[in-house]
């Protein structure tokens, strides 16, 4: 199995890539979507990649990136800082909204409920519809307070960016002169990597792939010499 298995998400769909094995020596090992793949009626295309070019291409990346931070640290973790600096003001906008539309919702659903209560005891609702009915806004509640708290934990994380920064920059010191993709590199470094659909370009198929690293998300890197 490849080491690969179980980091590779296609880009379109979100669904993970499958490895296929080879039925014959010749043939190249790939991944491709499972949505594709699994799927009778097609909701995605196969997002086809082999396993060695999608190795290349993630080693290649990694070791532009982890030479980039080691030669220009105070460059990078400065780039890191802003860009997670405007993401998480992004984010912490539209957070908050939701927290104070789900918990208003939530409060309404706590009155309704005492509502629906009020009618079944005074006769006015039967016990069978009460039960339907209240059952349906529990669990609307439950599912609102489950988001909430995913929201605020996801709030919580925003706040120790920096100290996710720093770690990547750890990793980056410890790992500055590899020259091989080892399985331990790989999933020190990695989160996830997403497949684009191969376009065809001047003639030629080109694969785009997006590498979602630990701590730090897709990575943007200038060009240097």
């Amino acid at each position: 199995m490849s080491v690969l298995s179980g980091m590779l998400y296609c880009a379109d769909c979100g669904q993970k890539m499958y490895l296929c094995r080879c039925s014959t020596v010749k043939q190249a090992e790939y991944f491709n979507c499972s949505s594709y793949r699994k799927k009778k009626k097609r909701t995605c295309t196969s997002h086809q990649i082999t396993v060695h070019a999608v190795t290349e291409m993630i080693k290649n990346d990694l070791q532009y990136t982890v030479r980039f931070a080691s030669e220009n640290k105070e460059q990078f973790v400065s780039d890191l800082m802003r860009r997670s600096d405007a993401k998480s003001k992004r984010e912490l906008k539209a957070s908050l909204k939701e927290i104070e539309e789900s918990e208003s919702r939530i409060k309404t659903l706590d009155k309704i409920i005492q509502s629906l209560y009020e009618d079944k005891v005074a006769g006015k609702l039967s016990e069978e519809r009460y039960m339907k009915m209240s059952e349906n806004y529990e669990t609307e509640q439950r599912l609102l307070t489950d988001k909430v708290s995913v929201l605020k934990a996801d709030m919580e994380k925003s706040k120790n960016k920096t100290e996710e920064i720093i770690k990547f920059v750890s990793l980056v010191d410890k790992y500055s002169d590899f020259k091989e993709l080892t399985p331990e590199i790989l999933r020190a470094f990695i989160d996830k990597v997403l497949i684009y659909e191969k376009q065809k370009v001047d003639g030629h198929y080109r694969h785009t792939i997006e590498i979602m690293y630990n701590f730090v998300g897709a990575v943007e890197i200038p060009d240097f010499d």
